[in-house]
């Protein structure tokens, strides 16, 4: 079984997910020594990050040489910014700021062929080698980012028209607590409770779900609130935190 069908197996039985995020450093070099057997998948962030479809081609054909799934997180729901990610080579989209089942077909439209979507047959990196066109919906992956009350709201809703096609149901913490008003605090009352209550009604269909994780201990929290995805951490936060290791031993040396 192949990287694709065992995060789809994991996404569908809500086993442990590890995955992490390029934000800031197009570098294919960098990349390569981030694959491992233990990450399911690496997101480029296209809504706060330096990347958009053009600036991630060649990252998404790294990520296909070494078989490991790929996302980027679109810059909104429109066909264009999905439907070219998925013509270059990325295997799924994060869809920020999902709020509404408008934003839903859009993404679904833009993913997949017909009769579940509209998207396009075309691109270089569209259909990994040896895949059939029957097979091509089974490991595309559609996670919508649930980053404020509107979104909680309608959550059930979501689930019950698009639940097949979502593969995670996912929480941008530092959006969402500024839509609940604690700006930054992702660990006020009322963001826990949201937190849990995104968690509740997903594990209530059936359906994975997970959280940005700024370190491990952030995602030991989330796994036990009920969370099966744990997206931890940026490439700038791990070449910080090595260099900050580094340096306060440096400084030390008499």
């Amino acid at each position: 079984m192949n990287k694709y069908e065992r995060l789809s197996e994991k996404l569908k039985n809500r086993e442990k997910v590890i995955g992490t995020t390029m934000a800031m450093f197009r570098c294919p070099f960098i990349l390569e020594k981030m694959n491992r057997d233990d990450l399911d998948f690496i997101l480029f962030d296209g809504e706060h990050g330096v990347f958009d479809v053009q600036s991630s081609i060649e990252m998404f054909q790294v990520c296909r040489l070494m078989g490991l799934p790929v996302f980027l997180r679109a810059q909104d729901a429109e066909y264009h910014l999905i439907a070219k990610a998925i013509d270059m080579g990325a295997d799924g989209i994060m869809l920020p700021r999902t709020e509404s089942l408008e934003q839903l077909r859009t993404a679904v439209d833009a993913l997949l062929f017909a009769p579940d979507g509209r998207k396009g047959m075309g691109g270089h990196g569209q259909m990994r080698k040896g895949e059939k066109y029957e097979d091509f919906k089974k490991t595309r992956f559609l996670m919508p980012q649930i980053e404020s009350p509107k979104g909680i709201e309608l959550l059930p809703k979501m689930l019950e028209e698009y639940g097949e096609y979502i593969s995670a149901v996912m929480i941008g913490p530092y959006d969402l607590s500024v839509m609940v008003g604690t700006p930054c605090d992702i660990k006020s009352d009322i963001m826990i409770e949201s937190i849990q209550k995104i968690f509740d009604i997903s594990n209530s269909y059936s359906k994975s779900c997970g959280i940005f994780c700024d370190d491990e201990v952030l995602a030991q929290k989330y796994r036990d609130m009920g969370c099966n995805v744990l997206w931890t951490a940026t490439d700038k936060d791990f070449f910080l935190r090595g260099y900050n290791e580094e340096m306060a031993v440096l400084t030390k040396i008499k």
